[in-house]
């Protein structure tokens, strides 16, 4: 993903006004100290960009050093909501859900008016024979029905690649052998076999990675169909690149089934606008097949737009749910913002948190919660690498299982780890390697 086409991207959807300042959790405070008043050269503050990897290391903590310590600059860079957005999408790569869910909230500049959302009331309460099922079996059930199925995500917010996880095991039993992603590297160096810090970069965030890990155990073909000069090109040319790429696929292998995973709207089946074609769209354009196409962004928590926040709430508040779900009306799938440019829409449950950390972490039990306790006073981010990835690699182009900052009330860090032998790294707020330890969770 083109981070300057990230840019774009977001700012098209956002506006400035009504920003107010971001109110970080402790650790983040205390970061933010660190590198504005006790150790201000700990990043380079002549950059305009941010930064993620230094050299050919990956560094986790370096763009929230940039952010929180040069925040006037990026603000005026990059526009205030997409430095909230930036943040968002940083807390969450370092295990800070609850973080990022609050600067997405800073992000979003147009408040649902008191008029709009007795109307949203009102469209959800006449709402009638609602039944949530299951999104994972609903999906699993028509699956065989489709060749491509594409699911979106918001980029900030892990939990949708934990949904998309759970839906790996249900589409390979039926057929589906390719996992095509934006987020992968398009780039001649890319490294598609296994999961490096050369496979992509979103996804080096902790879930994604495991996603891909998961994928590749399972069988899949992962398949990196970004256009490698988006740059260069407008939204409609690269999303129609996409989708050719996409396309090619099945036209080489004619019993290929494809699992599509894209960012935000770029599955939409129609255009949401007059001067842009999605990829969606322009796939099944191209290809005369119909795909399945998933939204998560909508109903979920801090919904990626203003009526989608609404919506949710209301709708909750009235059709509450346990796990991932679909409404279905009259036994039919309903799009409760009344949406038609998906064909369904995942409704994602609130959040819940054991010690600041997400319960869907533990990916529906392929993970258990592991407390970490540190022997060093000067540690503030604990990492988990798998063993057998960091015996072939060098530590810093390693993607860890999970990883965090937050820091329990018994001075524990919670990690959330597969069964398996894991090399655990303590670092302090320069991102210094204080020590490590070996274990084993099983």
């Amino acid at each position: 993903m083109h981070i300057n086409k990230f840019f774009g991207c977001v700012i098209q959807l956002l506006m400035l006004a009504g920003i107010t300042e971001a109110q970080p959790n402790r650790e983040l405070k205390n970061l933010k100290t660190f590198v504005t008043e006790i150790k201000p050269g700990v990043f380079d503050t002549s950059l305009n960009s941010l930064s993620y990897r230094i050299g050919d290391n990956l560094h986790y903590l370096y763009p929230l050093y940039q952010l929180l310590g040069s925040e006037d600059k990026f603000k005026k860079i990059l526009s205030a909501p997409v430095y909230y957005e930036m943040l968002s999408q940083n807390a969450a790569r370092d295990g800070d859900y609850s973080a990022a869910l609050d600067y997405e909230q800073l992000a979003d500049s147009t408040p649902v008016t008191d008029v709009e959302r007795r109307q949203i009331s009102k469209s959800i309460q006449v709402l009638k024979q609602i039944k949530n099922v299951d999104a994972r079996r609903f999906i699993g059930f028509i699956a065989p029905r489709y060749r491509v199925i594409m699911l979106n995500e918001a980029y900030n917010k892990p939990v949708h690649r934990a949904f998309a996880i759970s839906l790996m095991d249900e589409l390979y039993k039926r057929g589906f052998r390719y996992l095509a992603m934006e987020m992968l590297n398009p780039e001649p160096d890319q490294e598609l076999h296994k999961l490096t810090y050369k496979t992509g970069h979103f996804a080096a965030e902790p879930v994604a990675g495991e996603m891909i890990r998961i994928a590749l155990d399972m069988g899949f073909q992962l398949l990196a169909y970004e256009d490698p000069h988006a740059d260069q090109h407008s939204a409609t040319e690269r999303d129609s690149i996409q989708a050719s790429r996409i396309y090619q696929v099945l036209k080489e292998d004619s019993t290929a089934k494809i699992f599509v995973y894209a960012g935000y709207g770029h599955i939409a089946e129609q255009s949401p606008s007059n001067d842009y074609i999605p990829m969606g769209m322009a796939f099944k354009k191209m290809s005369g097949i119909d795909p399945l196409t998933i939204d998560q962004t909508d109903m979920t928590e801090e919904s990626n737009f203003s009526f989608g926040k609404a919506f949710y709430e209301t709708f909750l508040q009235n059709y509450p749910v346990n796990s991932p779900s679909i409404a279905l009306s009259d036994d039919e799938p309903l799009n409760i913002t009344g949406s038609t440019l998906y064909d369904l829409t995942v409704i994602h449950p609130k959040t819940s948190y054991r010690d600041s950390r997400p319960t869907w972490l533990a990916l529906q039990n392929r993970r258990q919660p592991i407390y970490i306790k540190p022997s060093d006073k000067n540690t503030f981010f604990v990492q988990a690498y798998y063993q057998f990835e960091s015996f072939n690699s060098k530590p810093g182009q390693v993607i860890p299982a999970d990883q965090t900052y937050l820091q329990t009330g018994k001075g524990t860090y919670l990690l959330y780890l597969r069964r398996g032998k894991y090399i655990v790294i303590f670092r302090d707020m320069q991102y210094k390697t204080l020590y490590t330890q070996h274990i084993e969770v099983n």
